[in-house]
Order: structure tokens, then sequence, then C-alpha cells
């Protein structure tokens, strides 16, 4: 626990204090990667100030439903493509915070940071013993998207909601791994496939008790609980998927987030292509070296999230995919590991750099 403390307070005073040097430090113009930004749309903010600092791109659609709730005409980018615990938990905290709804999200990330490193470092030192869960938790903070783990976005709480159903599961309390697995779902969208592992874990467990079999597809229910009040609320059960049509994310491929208009475009598209074949690889290594149910998940989330028809974000969804940094800590060589961490903390710096100057990092 103490190790925990110390890494976790260590990585977050100086991811911020690089941050805020970041973005006071580099004068830039506006992002312009792709088609549908423009330099005069997204320009640089420079602030002194570490709340708002965290509050970029969708930032601002989950403070909004935090502050007056959701809205949906039928058409356009509709806020009701997020998912409601976060903001929920918003609402609930910023009163405490006077008001200040963008602390109240960082404070929930923060926190929520934490409590993920403590159930990673649990799972570890009970299920995987010749693993040290210090390299496990470096190697996820100095991950290039790690600094999303940190800001008003749904990273954090997601990863260690999905972190500690899994850990219950591993623990055969199919009933607690279910409940959490359902605010997990209620946290991102693809949450739901949490019920694919604590199936497999079920499966292969011991004693099969009946009466914790329904808890283990307690996050289908989510969905299902979200989409029915788009009905009655909004008089559309597909509603959530109209909106995601409207993002670019649908079951077809989205030709206009491939094409390359700029060097800076062809950049984020090879990087996304990257974070997609490490995360393909690294499931296949869990699948075969850690644990089946993990490396199954991590297929499930990374075929669905192909399946939106793009790559856009697809460092985000291999970001809390959590086994990848089990099998990283599993490779005996301490060459290839240094490469590694060495890769992962100058892309950490880069990615950072992106987020706080407005500019698209995922």
């Amino acid at each position: 626990m103490k190790k925990v403390i110390i890494i976790f307070a260590i990585w977050l005073i100086f991811v911020n204090v690089f941050a805020l040097i970041a973005n006071n430090r580099i004068y830039l113009t506006g992002d312009s990667a792709y088609t549908w930004q423009t330099p005069e749309t997204y320009t640089q903010k420079q602030t002194w100030d570490p709340i708002s600092l965290h509050t970029q791109w969708d930032s601002a659609f989950y403070l909004f439903i935090a502050e007056h709730g959701y809205n949906y005409n039928g058409e356009g980018l509709s806020n009701i493509a997020f998912f409601p615990l976060y903001p929920m938990l918003m609402r609930i905290s910023a009163p405490v915070l006077f008001g200040n709804y963008a602390l109240a999200g960082w404070l929930i990330s923060i926190f929520s940071l934490f409590f993920a490193l403590y159930y990673i470092k649990k799972l570890v030192d009970e299920f995987h013993p010749g693993v040290s869960p210090t390299l496990v938790i470096a190697f996820l903070l100095i991950f290039p998207t790690a600094f999303f783990l940190n800001v008003v976005y749904t990273e954090a709480l997601f990863l260690f909601l999905s972190v500690a159903s899994l850990y219950y599961a591993r623990k055969q309390s199919f009933a607690l791994a279910g409940l959490i697995g359902v605010l997990a779902a209620f946290t991102r969208s693809p949450g739901f496939l949490l019920m694919i592992p604590l199936a497999i874990e079920y499966l292969r467990s011991e004693k099969k008790p009946l009466h914790a079999f329904p808890a283990l597809f307690l996050p289908l229910f989510a969905p299902l609980i979200y989409f029915s009040f788009h009905a009655l609320w909004y008089g559309d059960f597909f509603a959530f998927f109209k909106v995601e049509d409207a993002w670019g994310r649908a079951l077809e491929v989205n030709s206009s987030h491939f094409a390359i208009i700029s060097s800076a475009g062809g950049i984020n598209l090879a990087m996304d292509i990257f974070f997609l074949l490490i995360g393909i690889a690294a499931a296949i290594f869990v699948i075969w070296k850690v644990r089946l149910s993990y490396g199954i998940y991590m297929l499930a989330m990374l075929t669905l999230a192909l399946a939106t028809g793009t790559l856009l974000s697809i460092g985000r969804f291999v970001l809390v995919l959590f086994p990848i940094f089990i099998a990283v800590a599993m490779i005996h060589n301490a060459y290839i590991k240094l490469g590694i961490a060495f890769a992962s903390i100058l892309l950490l710096a880069l990615y950072t750099l992106l987020f706080v100057n407005g500019y698209w990092a995922g």
C-alpha cells in the first residue's frame, strides 16, 4: 500500500508540473490535423490554473451534463453519447466543492486512479505472484495516453471499476464482481463486455454457486437501462446509436477519419494503428501466458472499438486494458523493458503536451 501511495503521488505531481510548463512555455497555432478541425476553432489557451488545464475536448460534455443534464434533439452531436455515472458523481460532489464541477471531475479521476492502482496491486499480489506489481503500475502510468487518467474524462473511473470487478471475480465473489461491473458499464458504453471475463471466471471456478450466476450478466443491464431511459424520455430506444453515427462512430468505416490531410494527420493515424497493433499483440500474449479471461476481454474491447468504424481514441481504449501492463512486466529481457519504458515516457510527454494545448490527443 505504501508503494502505491508513493508512486501515485510522484506521478501525479510530476505529470501535472510538466503539463503546466508545457502549456505555458510553448506557443502553438491551432490544430488542423483533421478536416473537422480549424485553427480558428481549436486554439491554445495558456493558463497556470491546474484545474482548467484538465478540461479539454470531451470534458466540456461531462461538465454540461453534470451541471445541466442531458439534451437530445434527434440529430447532431448530442451529449447522450456519454454514459451517466461519471457526470452523476460530479453533480453529487460539486456542491461540497463550492459548485466547482471541473474540480469535482478532476478529483473523481484522481481518486479513481488511486483505487485503480490499489486494486491492480492486490490483483497482481494475489493471483500473479511472479510479477512485480510495482512494474505493472509503473508501465501503466508511463503509457503514452496515461495523462487521461488525470483529467475530466472517464478513463480512471472505468479502469478502477473494471479492475475491481475482475479482482472480485478472481476471488469468486461473483455477485460483488457483477455489481461493480454494472457500475463500470454505466461509466462507458463498452463496459457491458465485462460480463465476458466474469462468465469465463465463473465457468473456470471450482465452485459455481447458482445464486451468483445472474450477477454475471449485470453489466449488460446498464446500456439496456440507459437506452430504456432514452425511449421513455425522448421516445427513441435507439437514440444513442443515432448520436454515435453523428459522432462518426457507426458499424461502417468512416473514411473521413482516415483521410490524411497533413503530416500531423498522418502521424495521428500511424499512432492509432500502432496502438491497435499493440493491443492485439498484447491480447494474444495475455491469452497465451497470463489469463484466458483477461485476453478474451481485451479482444472483445478492441473488436467493439473497431466496429465503430474509426480508430480515433484507440489510444484511450488500449489504456484501460490493464492486462497489457501485466504482460509487459512479465518480459524477462531487461533491455526490452527499458526500451518500452523510454519510448512510453517520450510519447507520454508528447500526448500530454498535445492535450493541455488543445490539440487532438485521443
